[in-house]
């Protein structure tokens, strides 16, 4: 595993958007291919400029031009870097992307799942040494405004939820959250000043972004509980389980967290793909 590079795992053709652009163009991207964050390059050329994600975007919700909301000194790694290097900074940052640099030319993006693929060959410890540090269970009747309010102080991705016996009932994600939105769907591509033609535009492409588009324009959840919205189907992971196990798991279902088990199959903490790559540290 130590001998690998950047190079020999990464997207060596990711997804960018370009300068001259602006917000719209990237909402674009972000609702066709359902991704949350993307390389920004100079137009026409692959000379790298930065970065643009969701949180760039609501960060500066008055702002239109993509040179001036995007993040121009992101961190970003070389291909001839180990892949410990790029382990090490998903590890530590709990990031989910990294331009891949040479020169001042983006050759490629790593991402943990690039990473994941190693470890599913390879890994052979078990997870009880890489439960995650961002563990929060609620309750299943927490009304979404609450659970809504719990995301954004905590900035968890995923919330195992919890039954009046203290079971896992389910799971659910900040995107979740928007299924029982009130708001309709052409509304939303209106608010966000997209076409009514932007066939691209699915609703399940969009409802990521739609957290921080709430919290920009301070429009309500509902107050429904969040057992109406949750995942019930939750795949799940034991604790004594194979990290190799655990990784194959994250890439056949296309989750980046699984909640752990003990013996007694009751919860006692989350798994995120950024820990397992502590196994390369």
């Amino acid at each position: 595993m130590k001998k690998l590079k950047v190079k020999d795992v990464m997207n060596k053709n990711p997804i960018v958007a370009e300068v001259p652009g602006n917000r719209e163009d990237v909402l674009r991207i972000f609702g066709k291919y359902e991704v949350s964050g993307v390389p920004v390059v100079k137009a026409g050329t692959k000379q790298f400029a930065g970065i643009v994600t969701r949180n760039d975007i609501f960060k500066y919700p008055e702002e239109n031009q993509l040179a001036l909301i995007m993040n121009r000194n992101p961190v970003t790694i070389s291909p001839e870097a180990s892949l410990r290097k790029a382990a090490k900074i998903f590890y530590e940052k709990r990031i989910h992307g990294i331009p891949v640099v040479k020169g001042n030319k983006l050759v490629g993006v790593i991402s943990p799942t690039d990473i994941l693929k190693v470890i599913a060959e390879k890994g052979k410890d078990v997870v009880e040494n890489y439960l995650s540090p961002v563990f929060i269970p609620i309750y299943q009747d927490t009304p979404l405004p609450v659970v809504m309010k719990i995301f954004r102080l905590t900035h968890a991705s995923a919330l195992p939820v919890l039954d009046e016996e203290g079971n896992l009932a389910g799971i659910v994600a900040d995107g979740d959250l928007f299924t029982f939105s009130h708001l309709h769907e052409t509304v939303v591509k209106s608010d966000l000043g997209l076409g009514e033609d932007e066939d691209i535009w699915t609703w399940e492409g969009i409802r990521d972004v739609m957290r921080l588009y709430y919290e920009t324009s301070k429009i309500q959840l509902p107050p429904v509980p969040v057992k109406e919205v949750m995942v019930r189907d939750v795949i799940t992971t034991y604790v004594k389980a194979k990290i190799s196990d655990v990784a194959k798991k994250m890439l056949e279902n296309d989750v980046d967290q699984l909640p752990v088990l003990d013996e007694n199959d009751d919860i006692i903490g989350m798994v995120y793909d950024v820990d397992l790559m502590k196994a390369l540290l």
